[in-house]
């Protein structure tokens, strides 16, 4: 055998190899559902939420998605159907030309092209692709969960945020859409009206209160409770006074103090304004959080357990350890200030916090974050802010299975590049001095070299 015939066997093997290695690698990945998306919103990979309830079915789920054969969107809903099947048995799908099977559209009602109807246990629900993921999911856990809508009342009566409001610093619109896709019942709550909380509340939300309570709604609250309620408390620095001393009797203390993290604040921001830290043990609610939280103007939130009246507390978020707590007057709105020994206290300092509440055989729990703003119209989509709401909401309902990381609902990188001064510090540095000094060096060695060599 000569060598051109020996080459061309050792060109054919080589390549026949390759494309095997290609092969097995593909199905190794198909198999693992596991995939390199570099779109921007990832719009080829399941996010972190849609994962997990999947892969937490307890009972099938059939899913119908009716197309017309020549439309782009097939690709999109068969991919995104066969990522979910891959990763639970119980979730199964079947794609039907709507032009074909009229009268089997005209059954499940798909009028659309792209309408997807979930079925399981009786249930049937349908939604539409052009929704998205996040009404994909919303749809599944209304015919998979096996009990029906958690409430979650609102209260109302004490100057309390409300989520109707579209506007931007004072309106919290956009959360009621996250709290639909969890499938959860949102309602308002007046204590006023009603004299206790209802049997059917799931959480109670307190966000931002600002007048007095009365004290016979107080008592309603601590009923709630010491049953096994669970309060999920938003409070900014001027919130109802009243209130504040209500919480006391729990271990949870509100001093007026202003927290400040200039190492984490947002690059040429304002002070009050900044990237929340997790504490050393993160808690469940945070751990799936993936961008830090921006707080701003947030009070500090200090809990004090005690074993012997039932009181356990967990930390949830604080400043850095280069952040403090100062009254609100010693803080300029702008510009720089500086920590005094005599008068702050030094970071981390807390800001956000969990007290569970043992009463017997029940359970109640307590969440306060310390700023109530980190939810409105403008941040709610920045950062990890929208994610840490949904997940408290999660943790309170005892959804656990729902928290992860959500799709984005903007474009990355578009009004998102958020950084703090140390990370404009690191990017100064490195941009102005280590890399050129590292081709500084490469041309000096470059050129002794050379010169050495003569």
């Amino acid at each position: 055998m000569n060598a051109n015939v020996r080459n061309t066997i050792k060109l054919v093997m080589g390549t026949l190899g390759f494309f095997a290695l290609i092969v097995a690698v593909q199905s190794l990945l198909s198999e693992r559902n596991q995939r390199l998306d570099l779109t921007p919103q990832k719009k080829f990979t399941l996010s972190p939420r849609a994962q997990r309830v999947v892969s937490d079915l307890q009972r099938d789920v059939q899913v119908m998605a009716f197309v017309h054969s020549d439309r782009p969107e097939n690709f999109f809903i068969k991919d995104m159907l066969s990522r979910m099947a891959n990763l639970s048995p119980h979730f199964n799908y079947s794609i039907v030309d709507i032009n074909r099977n009229p009268a089997l559209a005209r059954e499940y009602q798909a009028t659309q092209y792209g309408t997807l109807v979930f079925e399981s246990g009786g249930i049937r629900k349908g939604t539409l692709l052009g929704r998205g993921e996040s009404a994909a999911i919303a749809t599944l856990l209304q015919v998979s969960r096996a009990q029906g809508d958690k409430v979650i009342y609102f209260l109302t009566g004490h100057g309390e945020a409300a989520l109707p409001d579209a506007s931007p610093t004072r309106g919290y619109s956009k959360l009621r859409g996250a709290l639909v896709d969890e499938f959860y019942d949102e309602q308002t709550l007046s204590l006023g009206e009603s004299g206790a909380v209802p049997e059917d509340a799931t959480v109670v939300v307190i966000f931002g209160p600002t007048s007095s309570f009365l004290p016979f709604e107080l008592e309603a609250l601590d009923a709630y409770v010491r049953r096994g309620g669970a309060l999920f408390v938003l409070l900014d620095p001027d919130s109802s006074p009243s209130f504040v001393t209500f919480l006391e009797r729990y271990g949870i203390h509100l001093p007026p103090l202003i927290a400040v993290d200039p190492t984490k604040r947002l690059f040429a921001g304002e002070m009050l304004t900044f990237r929340a830290s997790a504490t050393n043990k993160p808690h469940p609610m945070i751990r799936s959080v993936n961008a830090p939280p921006i707080f701003s103007l947030a009070r500090v939130v200090e809990m004090e357990p005690d074993r012997a009246q039932g009181l356990s507390a967990t930390a949830i978020l604080a400043t850095s350890p280069q952040g403090w707590a100062s009254a609100q007057e010693n803080i300029p709105r702008t510009g720089v200030t500086t920590f005094e020994q005599d008068r702050d206290v030094r970071g981390p300092i807390p800001i956000a916090g969990e007290m569970a509440i043992q009463t017997g055989e029940a359970l109640g729990r307590i969440v306060v974050f310390g700023d109530a703003d980190f939810a409105n119209n403008t941040l709610v989509e920045q950062g990890g802010n929208k994610d840490l709401f949904i997940n408290a909401i999660n943790w309170l309902a005892e959804d656990q299975g729902q928290m992860a990381a959500r799709p984005e609902t903007q474009q990355s990188g578009v009004n998102q590049l958020f950084l703090s001064s140390d990370q404009i510090q690191t990017v100064l540095v490195t941009s102005t001095v280590i890399i050129p000094g590292f081709f500084l060096l490469i041309g000096v060695g470059i050129f002794l070299g050379r010169r050495y060599r003569g």
